[in-house]
């Protein structure tokens, strides 16, 4: 019997370049010359999917056929987009909304009487994050009448916010949730004899989800952030990018609003309107 064996295509330079520079284009993210086998890889499935033989049919059709164009962009960069994050991750973060920035808002609600908090989660990917906001949140507001809590997850790939929105996940992904939390707000599930978890409607009510490019301005969340997460996402922009993301989060916090980024993220000599608090926390400084 013959031996299958699956065709991988080959991409050239360039096609790699002009799929970097309209992927930098659409999203502002940056493709270094190392990620090409990453882009070959991750792009093989859409030659695939279309019976095409190569990159250069592909780009072929992206060039000169507009309805190809518009329809496969949003595949194209789903596919492009890294999407790693898991619960609690950089727990630190988790822990300084319960330890000290809830705390901080119901002390101000006492003066200003506001109990009403906008958490803006800009890459939610595919939803761990927003559910991590959304439990420290309800747990230590729980049992504090009047509060209102609503988070806004958003991200440039449709494929990861569907999943986000379904709240589904494998058993495994919930490893490192405890377990009580884990049976307060989850229910488990077996689907084809595996252990599914599904998110409980008292947290997938906080979250609202969107798609938003990061490359918009302004950007369109409506009314003005408290606080902005945006982790390990910064890294795979340019400069010239970062300087023009940071200035859209600034517009669109509150006075005085809160900006958490990734542990290998910094602001350092590419935004002056935000003072440093230590671990990735940023205040707007007015």
């Amino acid at each position: 019997m013959a031996e299958f064996r699956s065709s991988i295509a080959t991409i050239q330079d360039e096609e790699f370049d002009f799929l970097k520079d309209l992927i930098y284009k659409k999203t502002g993210i940056f493709l270094a010359p190392h990620k090409k086998i990453m882009v070959q890889s991750r792009l093989n499935i859409r030659l695939r999917h279309y019976n095409l033989a190569g990159f250069k049919e592909y780009i072929h059709l992206l060039k000169t056929d507009k309805s190809f164009f518009d329809n496969e962009l949003t595949e194209l960069i789903n596919r492009i987009t890294t999407n790693k994050t898991d619960f609690y991750r950089e727990n630190h973060h988790f822990e300084f909304l319960r330890d000290t920035y809830f705390p901080m808002l119901e002390e101000e609600s006492k003066q200003n009487g506001i109990k009403k908090i906008k958490i803006w989660c800009s890459a939610a990917s595919t939803g761990e994050e927003p559910y991590s906001i959304a439990i420290t949140a309800q747990e230590y507001f729980a049992g504090k009448p009047g509060w209102s809590i609503k988070i806004l997850a958003s991200d440039i790939d449709t494929n990861v916010l569907n999943t986000a929105k379904e709240g589904l996940y494998k058993e495994e992904r919930l490893a490192p949730v405890p377990d009580r939390i884990k049976t307060k707000y989850f229910s488990k599930q077996i689907i084809n004899n595996q252990v599914f978890y599904q998110a409980n409607p008292i947290i997938k009510s906080m979250i609202e989800y969107k798609k938003i490019n990061l490359l918009e301005s302004p950007f369109p969340i409506g009314e003005k952030a408290d606080l902005i997460f945006c982790r390990n996402v910064i890294i795979y922009f340019d400069k010239p990018t970062q300087k023009k993301i940071f200035q859209g989060f600034e517009e669109s916090l509150k006075p005085f609003g809160f900006l958490i980024i990734g542990h290998s993220e910094t602001m350092f000599g590419i935004s002056d309107k935000f003072k440093f608090l230590g671990h990735t926390i940023y205040q707007k400084k007015s």
